[in-house]
């Protein structure tokens, strides 16, 4: 099946608001038929007023009073129903955006700087808002407004009606001209907007390390340089734009002074009368500037298009969902089996190579070894983040490429190093953990993750919002509620991903208390730097270069004399030194 082009796809949109588009052809329709009385009206009051003939004054007052109300109702009208269709065709596009930004796999996080997909939701959608209603309507009313005001200069002089016709195809051929041209800008202008929302997300979320490194005037530079830039193409849409506008104005002011002057012979001649002059003068930029203003329409279109390209091209990605998950926590006792995993990520270089391990239900499993060298891509892989190249990832027997990803996922609980949290309050995050939890399993949680005591010191306790990422809050404290909401999950496989490794000592014994409790009775991967925290761990892998060099007990590698050895040595010496230094 041929793919649907973006002005289709924009189109699908607007029938979701079939009545809302009724209304508004209503209301087109009778803007159009008063726009004709508008004419009408003119030359019944000229031809009055210039022969001096007895009418009733009282009744044309009426109706220009008729006419002068309907066109206030009608204008109201057309102007909220089209704020409203347009609202809500962008609040669409907008939840079917984000809905697809949250089912694309983790390669097009890691591909797309999180500000230009940030783009899509707000600048490029809000540019596309106008076609939808505005353009689309206009480029409607306006060939029917100059088909009807033609039939009625046919009924006023038709041979200056046929004058006037004749300058259309003129301003077609200006908006072909220059619509590509205004659609390439506009494809640029909103990448490089994306670019600037980019940069302003790392200016603004690390004011910390700019103030600290003194990164002020670089950053200063960085963005100046983009702002430049997205002000040099507005520079030249600009020009493109005045280029058109120039042209159209053109030719719809000279299509005025031919059709003025020829109508200025034909009333001195006796073949037209004035108030025909005056109705025809109101009614001929009805007539061009259809065509006129079809040029400028046609340029706006192409804009909008090229927005809309930008998002059609992120939803027509390849998701890893078909539809947003349903959380679950799968709670059955599992084993977990790594048979000869090997990975690459886009540049080619394996990653990890053959690497296994099997943890039986309860055991803890640790993953040590220098940075780099694979341990976080293990977690990706287990979590499907990723598909490996080579290998098998089994739970119970099962390999999980056969699972559904959310099926898969309910079988683990994360506690990050970096520690993630929304927006909201202290409950609303732990909540995440579980959405069906009830209040007391929600304290309990808090209670375990040694993260009671601090939340019932914040001013509201659990409703206190933590503001942009728990901005309000310690590391430590973030860290155990991170723990707390991975204890309501209580899913049957734990990850720990280097969990205490930017902690303070104070800190670190609380979330490893809590870490402890956490570990009870569930089948634990960690990721530690700092070796103490897995002394007691059933197996310890130490990674190298994405290849296990060793595994075995804590006991056992220190008597193999390898680089567990060394790392322990260096972990050891790191300590003494700290504790001196405190």
């Amino acid at each position: 099946m041929k793919p649907k082009s973006t002005i289709e796809r924009l189109l699908g949109y607007c029938l979701h608001y079939k009545s809302s588009y009724i209304v508004l052809t209503l209301t087109m329709l009778l803007g159009i038929g008063l726009e004709l009385g508008v004419a009408w009206y003119l030359n019944q009051v000229t031809n009055v007023a210039v022969s001096n003939g007895r009418v009733a004054w009282k009744s044309l007052v009426l109706t220009g009073l008729i006419i002068l109300l309907l066109n206030a109702v009608n204008s109201y009208v057309d102007t909220y129903f089209k704020t409203r269709v347009s609202s809500r065709i962008r609040n669409r596009i907008r939840m079917d955006t984000l809905r697809k930004l949250l089912c694309l796999p983790e390669s097009q996080y890691n591909q797309n700087h999180s500000g230009e997909l940030l783009s899509r939701i707000t600048s490029d959608n809000q540019a596309i808002g106008q076609v939808c209603t505005d353009t689309m309507i206009s480029l409607i009313r306006n060939p029917l407004l100059a088909i009807l005001a033609f039939l009625y200069l046919l009924t006023i002089h038709w041979q200056l009606a046929l004058i006037c016709v004749l300058v259309g195809p003129m301003t077609i051929l200006v908006g072909g001209l220059f619509g590509k041209a205004l659609r390439n800008n506009s494809q640029q202008l909103q990448t490089g907007v994306g670019n600037m929302t980019s940069l302003l997300q790392e200016i603004l979320g690390s004011s910390v390390i700019f103030k600290t490194f003194g990164l002020e005037k670089k950053l200063f530079g960085k963005f100046t340089a983009v702002s430049a830039e997205i002000s040099q193409l507005e520079i030249k849409g600009g020009r493109i734009h005045a280029s058109l506008a120039a042209t159209a104005t053109a030719v719809g002011f000279l299509s005025f002074i031919i059709t003025f002057v020829l109508g200025a012979v034909f009333v001195s001649n006796g073949s037209m009368a004035i108030g025909g002059l005056i109705a025809f003068i109101q009614l001929m930029n009805h007539l061009t500037w259809p065509f006129t203003g079809m040029a400028a329409l046609w340029g706006d279109l192409q804009q909008a298009l090229g927005a809309a390209d930008r998002i059609f091209r992120l939803m027509d990605e390849q998701p890893e969902y078909a539809a947003l998950p349903v959380q679950t926590v799968n709670e059955e006792s599992v084993q977990l089996e790594a048979n000869g995993l090997t990975f690459a990520y886009n540049d080619g270089q394996n990653v990890l190579e053959h690497i296994s391990f099997s943890v039986k239900p309860g055991e803890v499993i640790a993953i040590v070894g220098p940075s780099g060298g694979g341990k976080s891509t293990i977690f990706k892989l287990l979590l499907g983040l990723f598909r490996p190249n080579q290998g098998e990832i089994r739970i119970n027997g099962v390999d999980t490429s056969s699972m559904r990803l959310e099926d898969l996922r309910s079988y683990f609980a994360l506690v990050p190093q970096e520690t993630r949290l929304y927006s909201g309050t202290v409950r609303d995050n732990i909540a995440s953990g579980n959405p069906n939890a009830t209040g007391e399993e929600i304290e309990a949680a808090a209670k375990a993750a040694n993260a009671w005591n601090f939340i019932m010191e914040l001013p509201k306790g659990f409703e206190t919002e933590i503001g942009e990422g728990g901005a309000y809050l310690s590391g430590g404290q973030k860290q155990r509620i991170s723990i707390a909401r991975a204890l309501l999950r209580n899913a049957p496989i734990l990850l720990l991903d280097e969990a205490t490794a930017a902690l303070d000592s104070e800190s670190e014994r609380l979330v490893q208390e809590a870490l402890e409790q956490l570990m009870i009775g569930r089948t634990t991967i960690v990721i530690a730097h700092r070796l103490s925290t897995i002394r007691n761990a059933d197996q310890i892998i130490v990674l190298d270069h994405g290849k296990i060099s060793d595994r075995g007990s804590h006991e056992e590698l220190l008597q193999s004399g390898g680089l567990y050895q060394k790392l322990v040595h260096n972990s050891s010496s790191a300590k003494i030194m700290a504790n001196a230094e405190a």
